[in-house]
């Protein structure tokens, strides 16, 4: 260690100690990691909750990834992410994601049942959860993974479902700062069923709901089914009244967030089959005075893509994620696997770029991503 280091650290470094942490924050996690050893201030420092916090803030805003799996054409998957300059990285492989929060990933594999865990993919640090009381191997499940700064805690939700008509029959949740599994109150679910794993933005996690009983494209309302992570009770917050109308097809929907607001993004075809439209919908907490609490606002509609089925799945900086069938000369249900291509398209300037990773299973698999310093080993409260 230099001198130089050593001062750095000590009782009188050369620069004052905010300065020093203003600096390293903007680092990535690779570096920090090697840092530690530099001297014992540096060590200590990035393990506080505020060094961990002001990091993650700004490589969020700085350095945001976006994940993909693929399952390539082999019993194995991988992970890639994708950064703003376009470069490729293989994060992980052989493990399925259901989640990205903060730069930690709720994951799991099969062996003869459901494994979960939770990964800091830069810190590589890792925990396996314990399996819950009750488990239903034939039965449907839907994954949420989130973090309440509220709650100061991440939370896993495992809603399971009849493997007939989809009604939920358990919700289970686990907390890492506590440690263990729980039953969750969810009678105003009843009725409503699940189409997606979960969607974490602003201490909540959202899934795509839908009437059981009725065909998706026979809802005429459609639902988003919230869990507040702190509070953890279920709400129903209906879609835009007028996405079936513009749609008319029971073609998924797929939550985001846009300009730090919850938002849905959907497509549907001309009538000839020949050209697809994306729309970008922004959802805003009515006032006191407003006669509704959820209010929809249409903030986007792509232009036509001709020979195109581009089906939008996520917001990624400025651009949406999107995975594109290369031809619309066959019907829908015959579009191959390895014709799709994840490609973004920028909400200003309506031009797409096509990514050199090779292909994602339509709608799954494709995340937000940040590095960040944060511990999947909470101490309990």
């Amino acid at each position: 260690m230099t001198e130089m280091e050593m001062e750095m650290g000590g009782s009188n470094p050369l620069l004052p100690q905010d300065i020093i942490a203003n600096i390293l924050i903007r680092l990535p996690v690779k570096s920090l990691i090697r840092f530690q050893c530099v001297c014992k201030f540096w060590k200590n420092l990035f393990k506080t909750p505020s060094f961990i916090a002001e990091h993650l803030h700004y490589s969020s805003h700085q350095n945001p990834c976006i994940l993909f799996e693929d399952y390539g054409k082999s019993d194995h998957f991988r992970l890639y992410s994708l950064d703003g300059e376009m470069q490729i990285l293989e994060v992980s492989c052989n493990l399925w994601t259901f989640g990205s929060c903060n730069g930690v990933l709720c994951m799991g594999f099969f062996v003869s049942s459901l494994s979960l865990l939770v990964w800091n993919a830069a810190t590589r640090e890792m925990r396996r959860l314990p399996r819950s009381i009750s488990y239903f191997e034939d039965a449907k499940f839907y994954i949420g993974f989130g973090f309440s700064p509220i709650a100061d805690d991440y939370k896993i939700v495992k809603i399971n479902a009849e493997e007939n008509d989809g009604r939920v029959n358990e919700v289970k949740v686990y907390s890492l700062s506590i440690g263990s599994w729980k039953d969750v109150q969810f009678g105003n679910l009843d009725g409503v069923g699940l189409t997606s794993n979960g969607f974490c933005f602003n201490g909540a996690i959202f899934w795509i709901g839908y009437k059981i009983g009725l065909e998706e494209d026979e809802d005429e309302v459609g639902w988003i089914v919230s869990f507040d992570i702190a509070m953890e009770v279920f709400a129903l917050i209906p879609m835009p009244s007028s996405l079936f109308s513009i749609t008319n097809t029971p073609y998924p929907r797929y939550l985001t967030a846009h300009e730090n607001k919850l938002a849905l993004l959907c497509h549907n075809l001309s009538g000839d089959f020949k050209s697809s439209l994306i729309h970008l919908w922004v959802m805003e907490e009515g006032t006191c005075g407003s006669r509704e609490r959820w209010v929809w606002t249409k903030k986007y509609t792509s232009g036509p893509y001709l020979g195109y089925l581009l089906v939008p799945v996520a917001i990624w900086r400025n651009e949406i994620v999107c995975v594109v069938a290369s031809s619309l000369s066959e019907p829908i249900d015959k579009i191959q696997d390895d014709e799709q291509k994840p490609v973004l398209l920028n909400i200003t300037t309506n031009e797409f770029k096509v990514s050199d990773i090779r292909k994602s299973v339509l709608g799954h698999g494709i995340f937000n991503y940040s590095e960040s310093l944060v511990r999947v080993w909470q101490h309990p409260h």
